[in-house]
């Protein structure tokens, strides 16, 4: 009755907004996403009239005070889904054959979204550890997208802040029958 024994911290923090995001996807438009760590759970933008690609990933979340705010966004890892001819340009200075659809999931080597702390540069070995976490979410991310039956190929590229920290054509999946 007064709420006493109830874990109320677990549901506390930063939430998805569903007024912008949804949990399906059809494979039709260009978007940006969340992956929420926490729950593991994957969200993509609306088409919220054609410029889902464009939205603020902090503006996805409730409770972000802007749409540039990234202090609520540690337990969300942020990425870009391109449609086939959607894309243009390098990234990083890396090229990208933008007649194909990519997937490109932000990393950081050196924040532990599960774990929610920074790991220092020169804790090399649990700085791998952690890239290897992240990209275990990237797969979950592509299963999310193979369980929407697309009909086009699409490749995860592990993007971080420097190109050297980047892992381009990390995996390629070709869609389902």
């Amino acid at each position: 009755m007064f709420g006493f024994g109830k874990n109320t911290a677990a549901k506390a923090g930063p939430t998805v907004s569903s007024k912008l995001c949804t949990d399906k996807f059809t494979g039709s438009y260009p978007h940006v996403g969340l992956y929420d760590c926490q729950d593991r759970k994957v969200w993509v933008a609306k088409p919220l009239a054609g410029q889902a690609i464009r939205t603020s990933h902090a503006k996805l979340i409730t409770g972000a005070a802007d749409a540039t705010g990234t202090a609520r966004k540690d337990r969300f890892m942020c990425f870009w889904f391109y449609t086939p001819d959607t894309g243009s340009g390098h990234v990083l200075g890396y090229p990208i054959d933008w007649s194909e659809a990519h997937l490109l999931l932000r990393i950081d080597p050196h924040w532990d979204y599960d774990r929610q702390k920074l790991i220092p540069a020169e804790l090399t070995d649990q700085v791998d550890a952690n890239i290897e976490r992240q990209a275990r979410h990237g797969h979950r991310i592509i299963e999310f997208y193979i369980a929407g039956k697309l009909k086009y190929p699409f490749t995860l590229h592990l993007v971080a802040q420097r190109a050297q920290d980047s892992q381009f054509y990390y995996k390629r999946t070709e869609p389902t029958a």
